[in-house]
């Protein structure tokens, strides 16, 4: 039954793509139509240009590129670097099309590669030349230097009386057509006009390219990765068809009943591409699915936290808001701070349970919410060592009301797996940490515990395990804030690399774990433990992310990764945590990874990479049902 609902969704995907395609290009274009008569000045300076890194510059591909930007912020979409590319160059932008397989000669033939065809038919192009759509753009050679001059977009085309066709084009800076200064305009071209080379489509899967032994070229590359993404090659994908390319193709030809000829014919490409399309759809729906089940299955705590009120939103860097809950009293329990004060049921003093996690909360350095009073006894509310909503009675004369430390406080936000330092009202530096896990054998009791805390004594080192973690001081129990931990040696050698490496993520054992180098402002937890240990009652909030929006993303934001195998993306070209030979790491745009082949890749939190598109709205979306199912 799973594979027939992801059939069904498959055929649907590929039956819409065109009617996609055309509301694509209705929103490029209202944003080209209402561009037109923009004029550079005088001295050539123009909007486009100045976006795209040149001011005064030539501007034709800035004005496409600004236009599929401005339609992605307009409408919510996110077509540029999918849809269309980045460019500030017209060779640059057809070259793009090439690598995916969607860019169209007018003579049929593209460079050293081959001659391209229909896939639908297999008919070759140079026979039935391509009809231009809406939103395609147009590339154009003006002064025969075998470069590409100009390009622009393609608004619809005529058909005229006598049977020929008409192609109208928005464009910026056509110095051949168009006045001076130049402006963006309207202009017109036959189909079989001889300066135009070719067209970038938006629709994929029209054209092929025939290729063999001895073609070389951005289509090859396409072609032998898709080869490899199917598991028939394993070599570089280099862009030229050799012996290992032709293997490649037969024992792929072999597999699927095809004439063994080693040639990316007709037939074979047919092939290939709708193994790839089915990859591609069953990539994204259960990336979807996944992310979708994720977030349902933490419905019901992002209620709870909600409905409790403890935290909401708030933001670390609005340094006012953060100071005043640093600063603000807090109510604890008035005993020892590794003692554990047991909760009753009731007003009456019968315990509430004899779990080893549950049914307490420690004295002194733990906030506690009141909820009621009643007959000399007082119903609380905090976090346990599960981190969940633990509500219980202790006597009165069990209350008392602290006020914090007046100069320091500590933010740490379990979503971004950051600590933030504030002094007097400043926030002084962010640190990279680790807070405890939720998966694998540790799930369940692993859990930092969330709420508030006051920073209550410095223990120094202490051993975990074969993990030495030093520099520790006491927030709750037995859970500290402290260096983040080395694996020692027998010669007494420290080895931080392991846990380091985990920095930006859930790691502990319930612990907060906080960077060890220098950042760039100085800080690190060296600074914590030589300026922080005697003070006294420092609040520390540890800030949950149950219930709670994730940041959205822009689209077009840079994220990197390793084409060669890498298995995550980064925020940061050079992340720390890649080897040297991989860097710098290769540039894609955010909303790429919503497509084949960047599905499965996951975010690196030490560089602080954001978390996955569908991720993103599947817990965005949960979230806001919680609201509405709670009537918030």
């Amino acid at each position: 039954m799973k594979h027939l609902i992801a059939l069904i969704l498959a055929l649907a995907l590929l039956c819409g793509a065109s009617a996609m395609a055309d509301q694509r290009a209705q929103t490029l274009l209202a944003v080209a139509v209402s561009e037109l008569e923009y004029s550079a000045t005088k001295g050539g300076y123009t909007k486009y240009g100045e976006w795209g890194g040149n001011a005064y510059g030539e501007w034709c591909s800035e004005f496409v590129s600004w236009c599929v930007s401005r339609a992605d912020e307009l409408y919510g979409l996110s077509m540029l670097d999918n849809d269309y590319p980045m460019q500030t160059s017209c060779d640059e932008g057809a070259e793009w099309f090439a690598q995916q397989g969607r860019y169209i000669t007018t003579s049929g033939m593209l460079g050293n590669e081959g001659e391209q065809f229909y896939l639908s038919d297999g008919v070759s192009v140079a026979e039935r030349p391509y009809i231009p759509q809406p939103g395609d753009l147009i590339y154009i050679e003006w002064y025969q230097y075998n470069r590409l001059d100009h390009v622009g977009i393609v608004e619809f085309v005529t058909q005229d009386a006598d049977g020929s066709y008409t192609v109208h084009t928005i464009e910026g800076n056509n110095k051949i057509l168009g006045p001076e200064p130049t402006v963006v305009a309207r202009y017109t071209y036959k189909l079989d006009d001889p300066s135009i080379r070719g067209y970038g489509v938006l629709q994929e899967g029209l054209v092929g390219t025939r290729m063999g032994m001895g073609s070389e070229g951005g289509s090859v590359a396409a072609y032998q990765q898709s080869l490899k993404d199917l598991g028939f090659y394993d070599g570089d994908c280099a862009g030229k068809y050799g012996k290992a390319t032709a293997t490649a193709t037969k024992a792929y030809q072999k597999s699927k009943g095809l004439k063994q000829t080693g040639e990316a014919d007709a037939g074979t490409q047919r092939s290939l591409a709708a193994d790839i399309q089915a990859r591609k759809i069953a990539a994204q729906i259960n990336a979807q699915a996944k992310a979708e089940q994720q977030a349902q299955a933490m419905l019901e705590t992002a209620k709870s936290a909600i409905a409790s009120g403890w935290f909401g939103e708030f933001d670390p860097y609005d340094e006012a808001a953060a100071w005043a809950r640093l600063t603000a009293d807090i109510t604890v329990l008035d005993v020892d701070q590794k003692e554990k004060i047991y909760l009753s049921d009731g007003p009456d003093g019968e315990r509430k349970t004899y779990s080893p996690h549950r049914g307490y909360f420690y004295g002194e350095s733990v906030a506690v919410k009141v909820l009621e009073r009643r007959d000399g006894w007082t119903k609380i509310e905090a976090y346990n060592d599960y981190d969940e909503l633990e509500q219980g009675w202790v006597r009165d004369k069990r209350i008392k009301t602290v006020t914090p430390n007046q100069e320091y406080g500590l933010i740490v936000d379990k979503m971004t797996q950051r600590l933030y330092i504030y002094r007097n009202g400043k926030l002084m530096t962010t640190l990279l940490v680790s807070t405890g896990t939720t998966t694998g054998g540790n799930e369940g009791f692993c859990e930092t515990a969330s709420g508030e805390f006051l920073m209550c004594s410095a223990t120094g080192g202490f051993w975990s395990g074969n993990l030495w973690c030093d520099q520790a001081i006491r927030f709750n129990g037995g859970d500290l804030i402290h260096l983040v931990p080395s694996i020692v040696s027998s010669e007494g050698y420290h080895d931080y690399s392991v846990c380091e490496s985990a920095l930006g993520q859930r790691a502990s054992h319930g612990c907060i774990r906080v960077q060890r180098k220098e950042n760039a402002d100085g800080y690190n937890h060296e600074w914590i433990w030589d300026n922080l240990k005697y003070e006294k009652n420092i609040k520390l909030i540890v800030w949950d992310d149950d219930g709670r929006r994730l940041a959205e993303t822009p689209g077009d934001a840079p994220v990197y990764y390793n084409p060669d195998g890498g298995e995550r993306y980064h925020a940061d070209a050079n992340c720390s945590t890649v080897r040297s030979a991989y860097l710098p790491l290769t540039g894609i745009t955010y909303s790429r990874l919503t497509v084949y082949p960047y599905t499965g890749l996951k975010p690196c939190k030490s560089c602080g990479a954001p978390d996955r598109p569908e991720n993103v709205r599947a817990w965005n979306d949960a979230i806001d049902k919680a609201h509405a199912e709670l009537g918030l």
